[in-house]
């Protein structure tokens, strides 16, 4: 599938078979798109990266766009019921500590916005914050501008492929992603963040991961395979979204926790990682920082 002539279609470009050859050498320094060798990422890490790709580059690929184009409506509800209703709680806390870090007239990127949750929230709290935001649905990004529209605020909006972001280098304070990165191929998303982001810019991120606790992550898993098919039912959900009932929470069972979430930044090249976490990982934010001297 070519995904410049299909990119109102796919959430993702179409993916090589092995994540490892693509980004790193024998010795294990991963290159970044200038093929500087500033970032390191551990052998495991890697091979978790592969496995995600073969088993879900498909799902990614074909069923998630259609996801998209049917959830738009109704997707807060989803989140809360997934999240056993602590869903908007937590992005406003990830909201406030995004906000603690940035000046007045900061110039941010939302990454893989949806209906624009998090802008909402930062311009909110700051109105002469300047953001942008991208997202590879038109349908979830058409129902954020919206909302955008319904309180008076102007997000700065495109469809496009979160791996390869258009925008020049070393171009934002700060870059968020939030609730969408287990259907993404996160280290390449993850660098081309760290080149938009400007020297000192910070980078945002908040998912449901995989909790470090068995005794969590087995009854959660069991409750999201549940709750995912209730919401589906519950909305009428497409046929591509009640296929994709088992993949939300095997999606999150393939996920990195907490701790290898800041590995991964760190080896991406990142430093300065605080995170927050809900019993264990069930949902957990990291702020880091791009160095100065990148």
């Amino acid at each position: 599938m070519d995904w410049k002539r299909n990119r109102e279609h796919d959430y993702i470009r179409p993916m090589h078979s092995d994540i490892r050859s693509q980004l790193a050498r024998a010795d294990g320094t991963v290159t970044d798109c200038l093929g500087r060798n500033h970032m390191s990422i551990s052998e495991g890490l890697l091979e978790k990266e592969d496995l995600r790709s073969r088993l879900f580059g498909e799902t990614w690929r074909t069923l998630i766009p259609e996801v998209f184009r049917d959830v738009p409506a109704y997707y807060d509800k989803g989140n809360a019921v997934a999240s056993l209703g602590s869903c908007s709680r937590w992005s406003a806390k990830f909201a406030t500590a995004i906000g603690q870090h940035l000046p007045p007239g900061a110039n941010v990127l939302d990454v893989c916005s949806g209906t624009h949750d998090i802008p909402l929230r930062l311009l909110a709290n700051d109105p002469t914050l300047e953001i942008h935001a991208v997202d590879g649905s038109p349908h979830m990004t058409a129902e954020g501008q919206r909302r955008a529209r319904e309180r008076n605020l102007v997000i700065h909006a495109r469809v496009c492929d979160a791996h390869a972001l258009p925008f020049s280098d070393n171009s934002f304070d700060a870059v968020t992603l939030q609730f969408a990165s287990r259907h993404l191929e996160i280290i390449r998303a993850f660098k081309e963040i760290y080149r938009v982001l400007k020297p000192g810019g910070i980078f945002c991120h908040n998912d449901m991961l995989r909790p470090a606790s068995r005794v969590v992550e087995l009854p959660y898993l069991a409750y999201l395979r549940f709750s995912v098919w209730f919401t589906a039912k519950l909305f009428g959900s497409s046929a591509e979204s009640i296929k994709c009932v088992g993949y939300f929470a095997n999606a999150i069972r393939h996920f990195y926790t907490p701790r290898e979430l800041a590995e991964l930044l760190e080896g991406v090249g990142f430093a300065g990682i605080e995170s927050r976490s809900v019993l264990t990982g069930i949902m957990s934010y990291h702020i880091s920082h791009k160095p100065m001297a990148a």
